[in-house]
């Protein structure tokens, strides 16, 4: 007897929705490749909880454990490829690379990661929890990406706001649309001080020239505050350590602030030195899910009786704090 082929889409609803739930997204994808209606019935499979992760700098989108990578087309040559799919109004060729894994293939990968972005949010329903971008991304690439997102979710966990040409308006922009949740990463050098919140577990600004005293206070609620070429001084730091050592950021556990404008000699609390010079030794405690580093601290204990291992690295202009 000659097999006939299984007709899914005209199971009941039910029935549909118990097949749909049992396939990964890469077959979900294939899936909404073979017709409109295919397309339109994978929300049924649950794919609205879907956790998408965008990466730039690996040229990727992760669907839960599933990856969608993004190759340029003169590497095609190395593959066996398995035909052709369709990105939005894009069709490329592709390779199954693994159970886990599909490379598809352009002629620009950034154009490519904008097009299976925006298709995979569109096929799965879902939203995005991580958005990782590097310098080299055009602003105007970048922003029809957070626009894109930003339309569909007014919240996202993690962020990167690093793009070549961003204003300061488009990061302002950005910070109106989207509230960062986890961790925000910027390194965009404002020529104005602006007024953003900063409502992140964790923060890490790499041109932090901009931040002064009052940024710091609205960054009371993070779990990590890291601050790179700011330009704090002594006076800003001091005022920094005395709002900690009372309480004031209570949820702190790991800071670091460099700035080249503290003084060789900064201390704080009265004591002679931040350093710990005689028997200095590493502490290290994993937070948020990143291992963080302290060497050569000392012991210092707030008002509440909390104990921190606190370091001032005059080579680097580094104060870290790191509650272990």
């Amino acid at each position: 007897m000659t097999p006939q082929p299984f007709k899914l889409l005209h199971l009941p609803i039910v029935a549909l929705r118990k097949v749909l739930q049992l396939l990964n997204p890469i077959e979900l994808f294939e899936l909404s490749q073979c017709s409109r209606r295919a397309f339109s019935v994978i929300p049924l499979s649950g794919s609205k909880k879907f956790k998408l992760r965008i990466n730039q700098f690996s040229n990727s989108i992760h669907a839960n454990s599933y990856t969608f990578h993004m190759y340029h087309n003169d590497l095609q040559p190395a593959y066996i490829l398995h035909g052709n799919r369709t990105f939005m109004q894009s069709t490329v060729k592709m390779r199954h690379h693994s159970e886990r894994e599909i490379i598809s293939f352009w002629d620009d990968r950034l154009v490519g990661l904008k097009a299976v972005l925006f298709h995979l949010l569109t096929v799965f329903n879902c939203t995005i929890e991580c958005a990782m971008f590097s310098q080299r991304v055009p602003a105007v690439v970048y922003m029809s990406m957070i626009d894109f997102i930003s339309s569909r979710q007014s919240e996202i966990k993690e962020l990167t706001i690093w793009g070549n040409g961003l204003t300061d308006k488009h990061v302002t922009e950005i910070f109106d649309k989207l509230r960062v949740t986890d961790h925000l990463e910027m390194s965009h050098q404002f020529s104005i001080t602006p007024s953003i919140p900063f409502n992140s577990k964790s923060i890490s600004i790499w041109n932090s020239a901009w931040i002064t005293t009052e940024h710091l206070n609205l960054m009371k609620h993070c779990i990590v505050i890291e601050l790179h070429r700011s330009t704090l001084t002594d006076h800003d730091i001091t005022l920094f350590l005395n709002d900690w050592k009372s309480g004031q950021f209570p949820n702190l556990q790991y800071s670091s602030i460099k700035s080249s404008f503290l003084g060789k000699n900064f201390t704080a609390f009265g004591l002679p030195s931040l350093q710990n010079t005689v028997n200095p030794q590493y502490y290290a405690r994993t937070i948020l899910g990143s291992p963080r580093v302290i060497f050569g601290a000392i012991d210092f204990q707030r008002d509440d009786g909390v104990v921190a291992k606190v370091r001032f690295d005059d080579q680097d202009g580094d104060l870290q704090i790191l509650l272990f």
